[in-house]
């Protein structure tokens, strides 16, 4: 039986994130039993590469890890790292915030980016996901210039940049898990 055609991208997943409003890291909460960043790892399977980007590598992640090659505390941060350690062109930036997302989701983006669009991000729930998109490695010199003149917005970012926006309505794939509540919330989907 053939193999499925691996996407040539890397996919990135940030956990640096403080978790504030959650209280301990988004990572480690599980959901049905399995914790959100083996969720995700697994929904990337279909990548050429892939990669656990972060502050500090902790102990028990056994993923390829990559820290930080900033001292700022932005997802930016998580983009510019990818960038400068991916072998593809194109990166898959992905947050740890979206516990439900699906292979079906990343398929979709790569299959309407073109040869002239930088960035390839989806718009779920009336919101640009912009850490769910894939990113091209010719951005990298305007990128540079934003984190220079410290400006740390991805929203900002993609305004200079020919982007390719894919509109999916409303998606519970997309629901954003930032409190104990919403992780509640995301947990009850499987019970019910």
């Amino acid at each position: 039986m053939n193999q499925p055609t691996k996407i040539p991208a890397t996919a990135t997943i940030l956990i640096g994130g403080e978790s504030k409003r959650f209280g301990s890291p988004k990572w480690q909460a599980t959901i049905n039993g399995r914790s959100i960043l083996d969720r995700i790892w697994g929904t990337c399977n279909g990548f050429e590469n892939r990669y656990v980007i972060g502050k500090e590598k902790p102990d028990s992640i056994s993923y390829p890890f990559i820290k930080d090659e900033l001292d700022i505390q932005a997802p930016i941060n998580g983009l510019y790292t990818a960038f400068n350690n991916a072998k593809t062109d194109w990166i898959l930036l992905l947050s740890c915030d979206l516990p439900l997302i699906d292979s079906k989701v990343f398929k979709k983006l790569w299959e309407l980016r073109n040869e002239n669009c930088d960035a390839v991000i989806p718009i779920a729930n009336d919101k640009m996901q912009v850490t769910c998109g894939f990113y091209h490695k010719r951005i990298l010199p305007t990128l540079d210039s934003e984190i220079q003149r410290e400006n740390f917005s991805l929203f900002k970012l993609l305004e200079k940049l020919n982007t390719a926006y894919v509109k999916l309505g409303e998606d519970d794939r997309f629901l954003n898990m930032n409190t104990p509540e919403d992780h509640e919330a995301i947990s009850d989907l499987f019970i019910s």
